[in-house]
């Protein structure tokens, strides 16, 4: 029998839990030291901190928190062990445990930096149905990570054997533990100061770190700077945007396609029927529908950027600020397609909500129709320059313009009619595939002039009795105006203007209008099928903008409105029917991208969207705007709010819900795809 196993032999119970208490003290220091520098990928991690003290308590929570958990650790786990009385053995259980403990660590790090949660069942069953290889939530990491661990923890239990046998002064060890436990008590007394002043600064970062704080709704979407409206805010991630994720890859020698996409404003699925618009309703039995499309935004740039990028809203002023095509774009040029823009009642042009996002000058001026792109703007068609550059430059992304040609036209009559001769030239003539989008803003004149009819005729009343007695006042003559006008709209024989609702001669204005342009896009669609146009042509129909005279519900998306037909003629195909799976703008760009440019590449590299030829089946859309979070489902909303609420909004009822993390770390790993 050796020396060493005659020594322990005559050590005692007491001796050998002295001596196990005594060594897990040291092992439990230096893993402090190593959980620290682990937990340090939290701190990259974490929202930015853009004042002195949030950076102060983002460190000292980090150096208090993560030494705090492995004191508990020693204290649950380690110490009781030691009890065991024997030293050889504990010391083998607690190189297991470490080792364990730290590839948990590294595990929920991993989950931290991809998807800003930290683990939990949510997150485990998240991770199990959908592990993500494109994405960067695999973890074949672990392979190298986990024995590096297991040997590092081999080390210190050797170091720390050593360290039971010679003079030592714990100086040094002392003051580490001065300086972590400090930290400790700051951080918290810092957060409590916080929470009571509402210094969202430091309160946005207590989830940061593995059990220090609940993971709630509002943390979470405050990690990914969803619901923040300072600037912990990600608006600007020009220097952050991963875009491509890869290399994009074409199918070569395959058949050039060519695609029309007409954008009709203001229209919605309730207008859409066999009494609304019979020739579409007609059109689509020999094309496919979907039953289930919605805009994610309410104003037509948004959904206009969302539909040419394939993206969320969120990256419009980093892709503008950058100059940034689309996959889709470049691929067209690459290609040598033409693009084509037709718009017609350009003087109805929405103003830009945020002119910061457009993009630089030259590029702006690169959209003036000239003589020399073929450009034509019909007689009366002024408008302000840089509004209206504005407008185009958003509606088609920037530079992207600068090899194509614009037109401005006055009716859907007009912008069909040369739109028809447009695709003649192109077709028979100039043998270049061709991208023509037309946009139709007929049902927004026609909404717009009984709006300005009526008010017009209200300011002459106001006018005249003003004259007639001036010391009414303000309210008082607006009251006696509208009840004159009441009894002239009665008694005349304007069908139109005999409504006193303005809502009704809306209505009835936007009815006329629709069947003219129903009458226009049936007679368009029927004469490229006679001409063949169609047999190499993906014909898409929809809407950029819903129709915002439908009356409003009060919720914070507006179903109704946001409803909008998709129509789709694939060339060369018997597809026909009808798909209830939800769809949004993303899906066509996808579907471009596939379908008529061929690329091969996984859509997930560089788009949102699916391909509507198969689309697939999803729980929700994801509609992200300033202050909230939406994920909407066939047949509700749920709504995130900056203030951490959340609640569904179903048949304009307002019910309460708790949040839901899962479908939270689902729709902002989508979001944030993009994003290093």
């Amino acid at each position: 029998m050796s020396a060493n196993s005659q020594t322990r032999k005559h050590f005692s119970y007491k001796e050998q839990v002295s001596r196990s208490i005594t060594w897990g003290h040291y092992f439990i220091f230096i893993n402090i030291l190593l959980s620290c520098l682990l937990g340090y990928g939290y701190v990259y991690a974490a929202p930015p901190t853009h004042d002195f003290l949030s950076y102060i308590y983002l460190h000292v929570s980090w150096l208090g928190h993560m030494s705090f958990l492995t004191v508990v650790a020693y204290l649950v786990l380690f110490f009781p062990l030691a009890f065991i009385g024997n030293y050889r053995i504990y010391r083998v259980l607690a190189v297991a445990i470490a080792s364990v403990l730290h590839s948990i660590l590294l595990f929920d790090l991993k989950i931290f930096l991809m998807v800003k949660v930290h683990l939990s069942f949510t997150a485990l069953n998240l991770i199990v149905r959908e592990l993500d290889f494109d994405t960067g939530l695999n973890y074949n990491f672990l392979l190298i990570a986990v024995p590096l661990v297991i040997a590092l923890e081999c080390v210190f239990a050797k170091v720390t054997t050593h360290s039971l046998y010679r003079a030592h002064h714990p100086y040094f060890v002392r003051t580490v533990l001065i300086i972590v436990g400090s930290c400790f008590v700051s951080s918290h007394l810092l957060h409590i100061w916080a929470d009571a002043t509402q210094y969202e600064r430091i309160t946005l970062l207590r989830s940061t770190f593995p059990l220090h704080y609940p993971m709630t709704a509002q943390s979470f979407l405050n990690n990914h700077g969803w619901l923040s409206t300072n600037e912990t805010s990600p608006a600007n991630l020009v220097a952050y945007l991963d875009y491509p994720l890869s290399p994009i890859t074409v199918a070569e020698h395959s058949r050039e396609l060519n695609v029309i996409t007409i954008n009709l404003n203001q229209w919605s699925y309730q207008n859409f029927n066999e009494e609304a618009t019979p020739a579409l309703s007609a059109l689509s039995e020999q094309g496919y529908r979907y039953e289930q499309n919605y805009l994610l935004y309410p104003d037509e740039l948004s959904n206009s950027f969302s539909a040419n990028f394939g993206l969320p809203i969120k990256y419009s002023p980093a892709f503008y600020s950058a100059n940034t095509l689309p996959v889709m774009v470049n691929e067209m040029l690459r290609q040598d397609y033409v693009r084509r823009l037709i718009v017609s009642d350009i003087s109805l042009i929405p103003k830009p909500s945020k002119p910061e996002q457009v993009s630089a000058p030259e590029q702006v001026n690169a959209l003036q129709p000239t003589a020399a792109a073929g450009a034509t703007v019909a007689a009366g068609a002024t408008v302000a320059v840089t509004q209206g550059n504005r407008y185009l430059n958003q509606l088609l992304t920037s530079n992207a313009l600068r090899r194509n040609q614009v037109d401005l036209t006055y009716h859907a009559s007009q912008a069909l009619a040369q739109a028809l001769a447009e695709v003649r030239f192109y077709h028979d003539q100039a043998q270049r595939p061709f991208a023509l989008t037309v946009v139709i803003n007929d049902l927004r004149q026609a909404q717009a002039l009984s709006k300005l009819r009526l008010e017009t005729m209200l300011q002459t009343r106001i006018a005249q009795l003003k004259r007639e007695n001036s010391s009414l006042s303000a309210e008082e003559l607006t009251a006696q105006a509208r009840m004159q006008l009441e009894r002239e709209l009665k008694s005349s024989e304007n069908s139109l203007m005999a409504q006193t609702d303005v809502q009704v001669a809306q209505r009835l204005n936007y009815e006329r209008t629709l069947h003219e342009v129903d009458a226009a896009l049936g007679q368009f669609v029927s004469e490229l099928k006679r001409q063949g146009v169609l047999d190499n042509t993906l014909l898409i129909i929809t809407a950029t903008e819903g129709n915002r005279a439908l009356p409003p519900t009060g919720q914070r998306y507006e179903r109704a409105q946001q409803h909008v037909p998709l129509l789709l003629w694939f060339p060369d195909d018997a597809m026909r029917g009808q798909s209830s799976t939800l769809t949004s703008p993303q899906d066509i760009y996808a579907t471009i991208a596939r379908e008529v440019l061929n690329i091969t590449s996984s859509l997930g590299n560089f788009t949102l969207g699916h391909t509507l030829r198969a689309p697939g089946a999803r729980d929700y859309l994801v509609a992200d705007q300033n202050d909230a979070l939406i994920l909407v489902r066939s047949r509700d909303n749920i709504v995130y709010l900056q203030d951490g609420a959340s609640f569904i909004e179903r048949n304009g009822e307002r019910l309460e819900v708790r949040p839901d993390l899962e479908s939270l770390i689902e729709a902002t790993r989508d979001l944030n795809r993009f994003v290093q």
